[in-house]
């Protein structure tokens, strides 16, 4: 038992060592600009607020974006993005239709229905406005 534990267990060491192979300088230089960082944005949806459920609307909004929303890619297959429509259909509906129309954004937030929108050519995204 204990000499087939010891031959798996060195096999799977030779395994891991074969596998942690060096990259080179130019593997990683051809791999460090894949991922390409979105540039700063200004949210113009977060300003001009006109009573205190909006300012706290707009708080949040800028909390996700500079918090969550930062850490990942740029992977909203709509324009504006879903944080964005949030904050736009809670200043245009109120918070009750506003929240609706947002899950329902989110609900709908996929690549399996392009066909139902307009396509938004220079930024290559679907178009779906509050």
């Amino acid at each position: 038992m204990a000499k087939i534990l010891s031959t798996t267990t060195l096999f799977l060491l030779l395994l891991c060592l074969n596998q942690a192979q060096a990259q080179s300088k130019d593997e990683i230089s051809l791999h460090r600009n894949v991922i390409q960082q979105a540039p700063k944005r200004v949210y113009k949806e977060a300003k001009g607020n006109k009573n205190e459920v909006e300012y706290l609307f707009s708080g949040l909004f800028l909390f996700y974006k500079t918090f969550f929303s930062s850490q990942d890619l740029t992977v909203c297959t709509f324009t504006p993005s879903c944080s964005e429509y949030g904050i736009l259909t809670v200043k245009k509906y109120g918070v009750l239709m506003g929240g609706i129309r947002t899950m329902d954004r989110l609900t709908r937030c996929n690549g399996l229905s392009p066909m139902k929108y307009e396509i938004d050519v220079k930024a290559k995204l679907l178009i779906d406005k509050p």
